[in-house]
This record gives structure tokens, sequence and C-alpha cells, in this order.
């Protein structure tokens, strides 16, 4: 195999088109130009070749994976499914999970505390609700576990504090006394806080905050 041409490409100035007998081989960048030593009239050879699509396969899986943690941060299998649905390779897929794991840009119990905190601040979810998204996203329940043994009893006021939140937005310009003497409408409250995965210990308490004298037995 011949390298035939190369030039540089016009959408992106720093990568080149590479022609091998007289044919569209690959596109590098200009680094990869000069690591790999490549000029026109160059011999290739199979094992050369195939080195390279495997390097730039895996370059261009790393720098997918890269660019979507850099949008939000996401599990382990979010980035897996990401790379998988470009069809990269299962060999360069896993090489990238290994290096962003290694280097920290993957940790599954880190991803996990922070969506905790930020479900349970801004969205005023329960445990319960906030554990099933996570597992949804292939979070595994020890990673889980971790999660929440590193907030521990500031967890759980989080979590009180966001239910009597979510409660206080939805009682917004009711009359409690009124509600007081329905047990359906309180029993829809319950429900209410129930769905976004609260506990009855939790749900109990949070309405006794928010002014709802009521027996919850």
């Amino acid at each position: 195999m011949l390298i035939t041409d190369i030039a540089r490409q016009v959408k992106n100035q720093n990568r080149y088109s590479v022609f091998i007998d007289n044919k569209f081989a690959f596109g590098v960048s200009g680094a990869d130009l000069l690591y790999y030593k490549l000029e026109i009239g160059k011999e290739i050879s199979s094992e050369l070749y195939e080195k390279l699509l495997n390097d730039i396969e895996f370059t261009k899986a790393r720098d997918c994976a890269v660019r979507y943690l850099g949008y939000a941060p996401h599990s382990r299998k979010e980035v897996l499914n990401k790379l998988e649905s470009k069809e990269f390779s299962q060999a360069s897929i896993q090489q990238v999970i290994e290096l962003l794991t290694k280097n920290g840009y993957i940790d599954d119990i880190a991803f996990a505390v922070m969506f905790i905190s930020h479900k349970s601040k801004i969205n005023n979810f329960g445990k319960r609700k906030i554990v099933a998204h996570l597992i949804q996203k292939g979070v595994s329940k020890e990673d889980i576990l971790a999660a929440y043994a590193q907030q521990s009893e500031q967890e759980n006021e989080n979590e009180q504090a966001a239910a009597v939140r979510a409660l206080e937005k939805k009682l917004r310009g009711k009359d409690l006394k009124l509600m007081a003497q329905d047990p359906k409408i309180m029993n829809r409250f319950m429900s209410f806080l129930a769905r976004r995965g609260f506990s009855y210990d939790v749900i109990k308490q949070a309405m006794t905050e928010c002014g709802i004298n009521v027996i919850i037995e």
C-alpha cells in the first residue's frame, strides 16, 4: 500500500486526509501525521495500516466521550451507551472507558453523590425516586449505597427539606383548614409526595412542618 496523497481538510485545518493507492483511507491530525511519519510516497504495511485505523478510532471514541461528559456528568453506563450508539468497536469502547475511569472522568459513586444532591435540592425528589433514576442510569446498588453513605445525616436532612419544599409549592393558595376536613384531599397530597419518592415517615413529618395537623396513621 502506497500513500499517494495527503491533503489538508477544508472543514478542519488541523486534520489531513490520507490517500492510499489513490483512494481516501483515513483522516489524521497534524500531530499524528508527524508521529507516524506519514508522507507521500511512503509504503504502508498492513500491520501499520491496521494500527492506524485502530488508533484513529480510539481517538474519535475518546473525544466523543469527553465531549459527552463535558455537557453534563454521566454514569459509566451512559457513556458506554453513547459510544455504542456511534458504532465504535467494542475494543475501542472498552479502552476509552478504562482510560476515563483511571483518570477520574468516570466515577459512578461521585456521579451518584452529585445526582442525589441535585435531585434533592433542585427537583425536590425523595430517596426512592432518586434511587430508581440512578438504577435506570446503570449505577449499581453498591455504588448508590456508597454514595448515600457519604452523605449520611446531611442526606436525611436534605431529603426532609426537599419534601417540605415540594409540599409547600403544592399547597400555595390552598386553605389548610378546609383541606384538613377532607381525608381525600389529604390522601392526594400524601400520594403526591409518595410519587416523588419520599418514605412514609418523611411524608408525615413534612405535612406536620407545613402546618397540616392531622393524624396520619
